[in-house]
């Protein structure tokens, strides 16, 4: 009987783990196989994402756009700006030596090319180009053009200042003709030789306002044409003029676009009119003041400057002209 139960309870309990290990095993096979497929479409994510990074970098560097190319090449008396850029040109300026820069907007085109004359002797042309990109290409090159004994000199002098220019043309070996000058593509002027043995002509003229470019031709007497460009900024300077009356010393100040500031010191004495003064007015174009004399030896020195801006560094500086001077008074 005891034989019997054991051997019914060893039975019961066999089933009973029978039951257990058949209803979890394929339970533990499911989860195995989504943790695997699981790590399979991670991983086929992490190397797809890697390999679009590596695809993006490399066409990225592909398509890289190169900065802007200048070429410049010399035939005879010229030399030819040749620009490539890929990603278009906005903007070419170029200047020989230390003259005005001249600028040019190109918007967006891809090459470009420009033919400049050399002037004579040695020379350095300097070009930049900025593509739209803001990329920047700049170059420097020297250029020799030997001078032409058969033709005349020409000089243009900015020093005289107050809005003039001074131009020379001049022959030591030949006779000269006359001088073409023109501003831009403006009407030319002609100025002709006064007698058959002159070998210089000279003539003095009014800067336009703002950058202009002026063109010189000489012409000597065996017909050869010499022919000079230059960009000139036109301003005036304040016009100063100081006269005694008396026992007064009279001051006129003027310009034609009003005055920012006068400085006068008249034996030590210091004034200043600008925006500081009560009555200052900028656009005001003339000041008009009065000083007693002492008795004596007199001195002054009074510096202007107008509200006409130049090209200075900041673009904000007006032109300028101070007066320096002594006089005698006896009561």
């Amino acid at each position: 009987m005891n034989q019997i139960l054991l051997t019914n309870d060893q039975i019961n309990r066999k089933k009973n783990n029978n039951k257990y290990n058949g209803n979890n095993s394929p339970d533990i096979k499911k989860i195995m196989m989504f943790f695997g497929v699981a790590l399979i479409v991670i991983a086929i994510l992490t190397i797809s994402v890697y390999a679009f990074k590596v695809y993006k970098s490399k066409n990225k560097k592909e398509k890289q756009i190169e900065a802007p190319e200048i070429t410049l090449e010399q035939v005879d008396n010229q030399v030819t700006i040749i620009v490539k850029a890929e990603a278009g040109i906005s903007k070419i300026v170029y200047k020989w030596n230390e003259d005005e820069a001249q600028e040019e907007e190109k918007n967006g085109v891809t090459s470009y090319e420009e033919a400049l004359e050399i002037p004579e002797g040695t020379n350095t042309l300097n070009v930049k180009v900025i593509d739209l990109n803001g990329e920047e290409t700049e170059i420097n090159q020297e250029f020799y053009l030997p001078e032409d004994p058969d033709k005349a000199k020409i000089e243009i002098d900015e020093t005289i200042g107050n809005g003039k220019v001074k131009i020379t043309a001049s022959d030591e070996n030949n006779k000269m003709k006359s001088i073409i000058y023109r501003w831009n593509d403006e009407e030319e002027k002609v100025i002709k030789a006064t007698t058959d043995e002159q070998t210089i002509i000279e003539t003095t003229i009014d800067v336009k306002r703002g950058k202009n470019t002026l063109t010189v031709v000489a012409i000597n007497g065996k017909d050869k044409e010499q022919t000079t460009e230059k960009i000139l900024n036109g301003v005036n300077k304040p016009t100063i003029e100081v006269v005694k009356d008396g026992n007064k010393l009279i001051m006129n100040i003027k310009h034609d676009m009003g005055l920012e500031k006068v400085e006068f010191n008249v034996n030590g004495q210091e004034f200043v009119y600008d925006e500081n003064y009560s009555g200052y007015k900028a656009e005001q174009k003339e000041l008009s003041y009065s000083f007693d004399l002492k008795e004596g030896e007199n001195t002054v020195i009074i510096h202007a400057i107008s509200n006409e801006k130049t090209d200075g560094p900041d673009g904000t500086k007006g032109t300028e002209e101070t007066y320096r001077g002594k006089c005698e008074y006896k009561a």
